[in-house]
């Protein structure tokens, strides 16, 4: 069961609590856990509301009855953490415990129409707040309403949201992460003195070059030239042909002047070891390589 810690009416001891842990705000903002994201959440939050939030919250009302009418779910008000993961937490729009079975919903209203489909940071909000109170069924609903603020239809639309381990896993790791950061004192640094923005490239370098030969072992699987778009991105692989110099061709087509032109290489390669004919030159070398995996005990 989770933990009840407390309630919203509560407004100091309620923020001092979620400011402690990570809720759903912070939780799909940690999806892609980065040292940049760590230290914009761990600022204090200043976030007074916008037009969008007023807005909602002058039709929370309506909503919240109109969800208890239709689904018998009422208002919550109260912050619960995750019985096994205390500093993971979520204030419910909407739950109902019934024997032991929790059902959550998420009250949104917008100025877009949702009816293809919800956002991913809305669905993100709902899978947060399911895993925090171990619910068997959730779901969102959602108002559109025009630039004034004005329900568009007579009713807010439901849409149920199913569970999705892969989503809510990368949002618990990235939460872990952020916590163990926090507690670790924010640091800048790892043991070694390397920036963590800098092993956070590193470890996106490698993750790039993996992906990027997969990817070119897919194109290449044909031979044929690739350009496809998807919601993730596009790719576009050429396949071309060109003529390079072929030296030993030449040599072999004008043996009249082939003799001259070998000395003349081996004068030059000779050449490049006198030191009268050096000059110092200076070169850096990055290599970027993922870690190396351990060896398995015999």
């Amino acid at each position: 069961m989770p933990i009840a810690l407390v309630k919203s009416s509560d407004e100091t001891a309620w923020h001092r609590e979620r400011a402690r842990r990570v809720t759903k705000s912070r939780a799909v903002q940690l999806i892609n856990p980065s040292i940049d994201t760590f230290k914009r959440l761990h600022e204090p939050q200043g976030f007074k509301g916008n037009a969008a939030t007023r807005r909602g919250h002058r039709l929370e009302p309506v909503m919240e009855a109109w969800v208890l009418e239709h689904y018998g779910i009422p208002a919550s008000q109260i912050l619960y953490a995750h019985p096994d993961q205390p500093f993971h937490a979520a204030t419910p729009d909407c739950a109902l415990e019934d024997e032991g079975e929790w059902s959550v919903v998420e009250l949104k209203t917008t100025v877009d129409d949702w009816s293809r489909g919800l956002p991913k940071k809305i669905i993100r909000d709902v899978l947060w707040q399911r895993y925090v109170l171990g619910a068997g069924w959730s779901a969102v609903v959602w108002w559109q309403v025009d630039d004034l603020g004005q329900p568009v239809t007579l009713e807010p639309q439901v849409v149920e949201v199913e569970p999705d381990d892969y989503e809510l896993q990368r949002m618990i790791d990235g939460a872990n992460a952020y916590l163990a950061w926090v507690d670790a004192g924010c640091p800048d640094t790892d043991e070694q003195g390397v920036p963590l923005d800098i092993r956070e490239a590193i470890a996106a370098v490698n993750a790039g070059k993996a992906a990027e030969a997969h990817i070119r072992a897919w194109c290449e699987r044909g031979g044929d030239a690739v350009n496809v778009s998807t919601d993730e991105g596009s790719i576009r692989f050429s396949v071309s042909e060109s003529a390079a110099f072929d030296k030993a061709a030449f040599l072999a087509a004008e043996p009249e002047i082939a003799e001259s032109i070998r000395a003349a290489d081996l004068l030059l390669k000779n050449a490049q070891k006198d030191p009268d004919y050096r000059k110092p030159t200076v070169r850096t070398s990055l290599t970027i390589a993922p870690p190396k995996e351990e060896e398995e005990a015999a």
